[in-house]
């Protein structure tokens, strides 16, 4: 079919009661049984702008073919589209279906057109978190942990996603949440630094961005890197990221002669603290200020993601956005659109 008069679209840009020729990856297959105990598969593919679920029942041609359709790859389809109501935007009908291949990019296909990714390059981010490193962190045994860190895990930590669904879900993901943190962690550890002079011991800024930046490390085990969608290790299920990660910090700090117990102290407990609350999957709850300062830059940064993605994402025909159930399944106002300035800078400064 590559390089054919038949005209490709994307799957973003199909509307209730469409047919069009696109490329989508499969990025979920669900398979299950009706109540009348007929097979049935739900298959979801997507571009970058949109999954649409495509439901394969039991009398649908493609139903054996569905089972050996490997999820994470690309695929050439031809479908026809239908609004169901109740489940949004669906793929009613599947055409023709195979796996995309480089002939393909005749007709314009892509891989990376299909996956998310962050906006931003992994090399200027991680140029940038090196430059916050050297800001703001002052005590060389802290400052060798985290470059320590960073240099034996910088190939997995440059594209992995933050989560597999929630927030930043997408590949370069946890690094523009660390690098979007630490510039927040940054200024306000300056500040409360300043405005609690007070303080003995005082607050300690080293911890608070070092912890920043190390906190969701453990996800470079909790999960298995994959371009479409991340995938739990055995180990992150059982363990999960939280304890792994302290866990990462701890053996690179053993190999620090004279690393300050103190410090670790505080950097592991900012660590296993950071989701909150015990019920948001906290061993503990923030009992410093350093950690109670990074659990709410962590909890701000990652819903402003959410509801950010949303509002750009929404094709609502009204003011408002679908159901976010991230943010307590509420809508969220779009707001008036208005004319937006050129970009002077690329948001990184």
């Amino acid at each position: 079919m590559a390089g054919t008069d038949t005209a490709v679209v994307r799957l973003s840009d199909l509307r209730d009661g469409s047919e069009g020729v696109c490329f989508a990856a499969l990025v979920k297959k669900d398979r299950g049984m009706t109540k009348k105990n007929e097979p049935f598969f739900k298959c979801y593919f997507r571009d970058k702008r949109a999954t649409l679920e495509a439901p394969i029942w039991a009398n649908n041609r493609f139903l054996n073919q569905a089972a050996q359709w490997p999820v994470g790859i690309a695929y050439r389809l031809h479908v026809r589209t239908k609004d169901s109501g109740r489940y949004g935007l669906q793929i009613d009908e599947i055409i023709e279906i195979r796996a995309a291949t480089a002939a393909d990019e005749a007709d314009g296909y892509d891989f990376q057109d299909l996956v998310e990714s962050s906006r931003y390059s992994a090399a200027v981010l991680r140029e940038r978190l090196d430059q916050l490193v050297d800001k703001y962190i002052r005590a060389p045994h802290v400052k060798r942990l985290v470059r320590d860190i960073l240099a034996e895990h910088d190939e997995l930590f440059r594209k992995m996603p933050a989560a597999q669904n929630f927030h930043h879900s997408y590949s370069v993901g946890l690094l523009e949440h660390v690098w979007s943190m630490t510039r927040i962690a940054g200024f306000v550890a300056e500040h409360y630094e300043r405005y609690y002079d007070q303080l003995n011991p005082p607050l300690d800024k080293d911890v608070v961005v070092a912890a920043t930046i190390l906190h969701d490390i453990g996800k470079l085990r909790e999960l298995e890197y994959h371009p479409v969608e991340a995938k739990y290790t055995k180990e992150g299920s059982l363990i999960g990221h939280v304890l792994m990660g302290r866990d990462l910090v701890r053996e690179a700090a053993g190999r620090i002669e004279g690393f300050p117990e103190e410090t670790l102290l505080l950097l592991e407990h900012a660590i296993l603290a950071h989701h909150g609350k015990r019920e948001f999957g906290a061993p503990v709850v923030p009992q410093t200020l350093e950690a109670l300062i990074l659990s709410f830059i962590d909890d701000l940064d990652a819903k402003i993601n959410v509801l950010a993605t949303e509002r750009l994402r929404s094709t609502t025909e009204d003011a408002f956005t679908d159901r976010v159930y991230a943010l307590d399944n509420r809508r969220i106002y779009k707001g008036i659109p208005v004319e937006l300035p050129g970009a002077e800078d690329d948001g990184l400064a």
